[in-house]
C-alpha cells in the first residue's frame, strides 16, 4: 500500500497561542514593523522566529499537491501527502497568519499564535467550482438547498473599482457548525476585532463564502454603494439563538475577522446586508483570557502531536476551537472568559477523552491527565538519516494507527514519543520523509508493544516519483488541475507521472539532463521555456521570417541569426536534402548562388545533440544580393535608392531599373554614374 495515498484525518486547532504570561494579541505579520495606522494592531506583538508543519486537504479529505504557502516570512509547496514545512518564518509572537491557495480552490488559511515548538495545522480548502452564471444589471438571487443564499442587486464591479458588465460566476459555500469538517474549512481562527476596536473570541453560528468571477477570471465584488443580503441557517443543534447577532467578514490581509453590521434571526435563518464579499460569519462576541494545557499520559510523559479541541458547556453544536500539542504536550489558545469549558481528545485509545476545564476569569495554565480504560502507550523510537548518513534536519513522520493519523516533525534525526493506542488495535504504518531531499523510508508496517523501536533507516525513496524520472508526481501536474491522470505530453495513453519518457523523444526524462544540477525540470538546453523532458525536439526553431529592410546587408547575415540561439549549431542549405546530410552549407551570406526565396535551417542542440531540419529560413523583401542587369548596383539598391553596403557602387539616393542597366540611355550604366557621381536618370548630365 502506498503510503501517499492513506487518508490523513488529523485535526485542525482554531485557536492556538503562546503560553508566556502577556496580554498582548496577534498581529498579520505582513505589518513588519508591528505599528500602523490601525490601533488594532498594536495589541499583537513583536516579531518572532517559528516554525511550522500543516497538511492541506479537499473537501474528501483528501491531501492536495502543489499548494501554495505563504507564511509570514516563509513560502512552500505542499508535497504529495499534502504536507508542507516552514521553519524559521519571521512572524509576531501572538499571531502567524498562514495561507493555502490552489488555482480551482477557494484560497484558505489558518490563524495562530506560535508555540515555542514546531505548529501544527490542517486546512481544508473548498472546491471554487461555481454553482451558477448571472448576467450584470439584472437583480437575482442564488441559493443552495438547505437554504442559504445571496440576493443580488445586480451591480458589479473589478477589484480596481471599475463597473463591470457580463456574466458573472458565482460561487457559494455554506460552512455549517453542526458539521465536524467546519473547524478546517474555515478562515483564520475566530477571533475579531468588534465595532469598538476591542479584541473578542467568536462562537460561530454559521458563515458563507462567495466569490464572483469575471468572463476572463478576474476577481469581481458588488458595486460600492450597493448591497447584497445573505442568508445563513441557524445550526440545528444550536439553543435559544439570539434574536440579533453581529455580523463579521474576514480581513484576508490580516488574519482574522472585523465587525460590520448585524443579521435578524428570521424563522430558523440569519439574514443580514454586506456591502462587499468575502467569507461572512454570524458570531456571537466574549471577552478573552489565555488558557494554556499541558497533557501528559498516566505515567506523567507529555503527549506530543495530539489534537486538543474545546468546546463551550453552553452550547451543544461544534463552535470549537483547539490545537496541537507541542514536543512538550503544551497546547494554549485564547478562550472565552468566565465559561466552562470541555476538552475533548479525539481517539484516545480505543475512545474519545472528554474533561471539563474552566471557567477562567484570568489567564491561566493547567495539566490535564488523558487516560481512558482502553489506553495503551508505547515508546516509539527511531534514528533516520539521509542516504548520505546524515540525520535529517527537517523531516516528518507519518503514523497511522487505526483512526488515529498523527505527524510528527523530525529536526535532529530522531524520534523518541510517548503514543497512545488501543489494546485492540495495534497495527501501524509509517514511514518517514526528509522535505529538505524529497525522500522518504520504504514503509515500517507492524504492532506496538511497550517500546516501539524502529531501529535506523535511511530516506532513500524519491518522495512521490512513481515512474523514477526525476520528477514529483506533484510537478507532473502539467495543467495545475490536481488530477495526475489527464496529463500525458506526448499523447501515448500513459500519464506523465507514469511515462518514463513523457516527451516520446527516445530519452528518459531522468536522463535529459546535464552539468551538476540533476533536476529535469531546470533543464532548457535550447531556451524556449520547455523543459527537455516534455520538449519532444530539444531544438527552439522560430520558424524565421527575416525581412530585409532599407537593404541592409546584415539582414541575412548567418552569424547575427546563429546568435538567437543558446546552445546551438545552426548551418543554411539550399535543400532539404544537403541540411538533412550536413552537406553544402552556405558559408557566407551571399553564396545563394542560385538565387532561391527560401532556405533550410539545420539546427543543433550542443547539448542534447538533437537535430531539426524543418525550419525554414525565408528570404523576403527586395533582392539584396541580386543585379539584375549587371550594372554594378544590386537591384534593392536601385529600386530603394540606398547603399547596402556590398555592392561596387553606392546608389546616392537615386530610383533606377533594375532591369534596365542603362536608365537614361545616355551610353553609361546606371552604376558607373553612381560610381562618378552623375545622376543615371538624367541623360545630359554625364
Amino acid at each position: 500500500m502506498k503510503f501517499s495515498k492513506l487518508l490523513y484525518a488529523f485535526a485542525f486547532l482554531l485557536i492556538v497561542f503562546s503560553c508566556e504570561k502577556d496580554n498582548n494579541i496577534p498581529i498579520n505579520q505582513e505589518q513588519e514593523d508591528g505599528l500602523t495606522d490601525n490601533p488594532f494592531l498594536a495589541n499583537f506583538g513583536n516579531s518572532i522566529s517559528a516554525s511550522f508543519i500543516g497538511q492541506v486537504v479537499d473537501e474528501n479529505n483528501q491531501p492536495i499537491v502543489g499548494v501554495n504557502i505563504t507564511l509570514g516570512s516563509g513560502f512552500a509547496t505542499t508535497d504529495v501527502n499534502g504536507v508542507f514545512t516552514v521553519n524559521e518564518a519571521t512572524v509576531f509572537e501572538k499571531l502567524a497568519y498562514i495561507k493555502a491557495s490552489k488555482q480551482g480552490y477557494i484560497t484558505g488559511s489558518r490563524s495562530l499564535v506560535p508555540t515555542n515548538g514546531i505548529n501544527q495545522v490542517k486546512i481544508m480548502l473548498l472546491d471554487a467550482t461555481p454553482i451558477a452564471t448571472i448576467v450584470s444589471g439584472q437583480a437575482i438571487t442564488i441559493d443552495l438547498p438547505n437554504g442559504t443564499k445571496v440576493d443580488f442587486e445586480g451591480s458589479f464591479e473589478t477589484n480596481l473599482g471599475v463597473p463591470y458588465q457580463g456574466n458573472v460566476d458565482v460561487v457559494l459555500k455554506h460552512l455549517n457548525p453542526d458539521e465536524e469538517d467546519m473547524n478546517l474549512q474555515m478562515p483564520g481562527m475566530l477571533i475579531a476585532q468588534d465595532i469598538a476596536g476591542d479584541l473578542r473570541v467568536l462562537e460561530t453560528y454559521g458563515m458563507i463564502a462567495v466569490e464572483l468571477i469575471g468572463e476572463n477570471g478576474e476577481d469581481l465584488n458588488i458595486a460600492s454603494g450597493t448591497t447584497a443580503t445573505i442568508t445563513i441557517p441557524v445550526p440545528t443543534n444550536a439553543t435559544n439563538p439570539p434574536a440579533t447577532i453581529p455580523l463579521w467578514y474576514f480581513d484576508e490581509q490580516n488574519g482574522y475577522w472585523v465587525e460590520e453590521g448585524e443579521a435578524s434571526l428570521v424563522g430558523n435563518e440569519y439574514v443580514g446586508d454586506v456591502s462587499h464579499f468575502t467569507f461572512w460569519n454570524c458570531d456571537a462576541p466574549f471577552e478573552v483570557v489565555q488558557a494554556c494545557i499541558t497533557l501528559q499520559d498516566s505515567n506523567g510523559n507529555p503527549l506530543p502531536s495530539l489534537n486538543t479541541q474545546l468546546t463551550l458547556q453552553t452550547t451543544t453544536w461544534n463552535s470549537t476551537s483547539g490545537g496541537y500539542s507541542n514536543s512538550n504536550g503544551e497546547v494554549c489558545g485564547l478562550i472565552a472568559a468566565n465559561e466552562a469549558l470541555t476538552l475533548t481528545v479525539p481517539n484516545y485509545g480505543c475512545d474519545v477523552f472528554t474533561t471539563t476545564i474552566g471557567p477562567f476569569s484570568a489567564d491561566d495554565t493547567v495539566t490535564v491527565i488523558v487516560t481512558n480504560s482502553t489506553e495503551q502507550i508505547t515508546t516509539l523510537t527511531g534514528m533516520f538519516n539521509d542516504c548520505d548518513g546524515n540525520p535529517i534536519t527537517n523531516g516528518y513522520m507519518q503514523l497511522v494507527n487505526g483512526n488515529n493519523a498523527q505527524i510528527i516533525p523530525i529536526t535532529d534525526g530522531t524520534v523518541n514519543e510517548s503514543i497512545s493506542y488501543c489494546a485492540s488495535n495495534s497495527a501501524y504504518t509509517i514511514n518517514v520523509v526528509d522535505v529538505n531531499l524529497g525522500q522518504e523510508t520504504d514503509t515500517f508496517t507492524g504492532n506496538f508493544t511497550a517500546t516501539t523501536d524502529l531501529g535506523t533507516a535511511s530516506t532513500c525513496v524519491t518522495l512521490g516519483d512513481f515512474d523514477n524520472d526525476g520528477v514529483y508526481d506533484m510537478d507532473e501536474d502539467i495543467n495545475g488541475n490536481g488530477n495526475l491522470l489527464d496529463d500525458d505530453t506526448d499523447l501515448d495513453g500513459i500519464p506523465n507521472y507514469q511515462d518514463e519518457d513523457d516527451d516520446d523523444d527516445g530519452i528518459n526524462t531522468v536522463d535529459e539532463v546535464y552539468g551538476t544540477n540533476t533536476n529535469p525540470m531546470d533543464q532548457d538546453s535550447d531556451g524556449d521555456n520547455i523543459p527537455d523532458y516534455l520538449d519532444p525536439q530539444d531544438v527552439a526553431v522560430y520558424g524565421a521570417e527575416w525581412f530585409s529592410e532599407d537593404c541592409d546587408g546584415l539582414t541575412y547575415d548567418l552569424e547575427q541569426f546563429n546568435d538567437n540561439y543558446i546552445n546551438s549549431t545552426i548551418t543554411f542549405h539550399e535543400t532539404q536534402a544537403d541540411a538533412d546530410a550536413a552537406v553544402n552549407p552556405l558559408v557566407t551570406p551571399y553564396d545563394n548562388i542560385n538565387n532561391l526565396d527560401m532556405l533550410i535551417v539545420r539546427v543543433e542542440n550542443t547539448i542534447t545533440g538533437q537535430v531539426s531540419t524543418n525550419g525554414v529560413f525565408y528570404l523576403l523583401g527586395p533582392p539584396t544580393y541580386i543585379d539584375s542587369d549587371n550594372d554594378g548596383l544590386f537591384d534593392c539598391e536601385e529600386l530603394t535608392g540606398i547603399d547596402n553596403g556590398q555592392s561596387i557602387a553606392n546608389p546616392n539616393g537615386n530610383i533606377t531599373d533594375p532591369d534596365n542597366p542603362d536608365t537614361d540611355g545616355d551610353g553609361v550604366n546606371d552604376g558607373d554614374e553612381a560610381i562618378n557621381g552623375t545622376d543615371p536618370n538624367d541623360a545630359t548630365d554625364f
